[in-house]
């Protein structure tokens, strides 16, 4: 499965703090970096570019310019899990059942939009968290994956 990240913070001495689509927190030092890849230590010699560290274009990664950026997948793989589950409004997690419905069959959102006839862009942002499809989009998704909807209600009582 491929992991996104929603939302990235800066801390101290070159840690950030990512937080994924599906609302895992990971730890993650950048420092550990500086020796193999000599690019990443411009992040120590260059005052407040690790400030501007943000989520890529997808949250397929972060980056700080062009030289540097780190891969979701290096940060969910190697970073520290700090046990904090983030809670996810409904639009997210619409997002994250269709990236892992769509993952779960192999395609991508283009294949998925060509077969259901919506914009590549559209499903992006569906994936992102950043659309509100109706109901008939989510059917026509879920169809062109061979699959079939479920909405639920579910209790939030603990």
């Amino acid at each position: 499965m491929t992991h996104r990240i929603k939302e990235v913070k800066t801390l101290d001495k070159f840690v950030v703090l990512a937080i994924f689509q599906d609302g895992t927190e990971k730890r993650y030092d950048v420092s550990r970096l500086f020796v193999d890849y000599p690019q990443f230590f411009q992040l120590e010699k260059e005052v407040g570019l690790f400030e501007k560290v943000a989520v890529d274009v997808g949250g397929y990664g972060i980056s700080g310019n062009d030289e540097l950026d780190l891969a979701a997948e290096e940060i969910w793989e190697n970073g520290e899990n700090t046990g904090v589950l983030h809670s996810l409004d409904v639009l997210d997690e619409v997002g994250f059942g269709l990236t892992k419905a769509r993952d779960s069959i192999g395609i991508t959102q283009k294949e998925l939009a060509d077969k259901v006839k919506i914009y590549q862009g559209d499903i992006s942002k569906i994936e992102r968290g950043q659309a509100n499809p109706s109901i008939k989009t989510l059917q026509r998704l879920a169809e062109g994956m061979g699959m079939r909807l479920k909405i639920e209600f579910t209790s939030i009582r603990k």
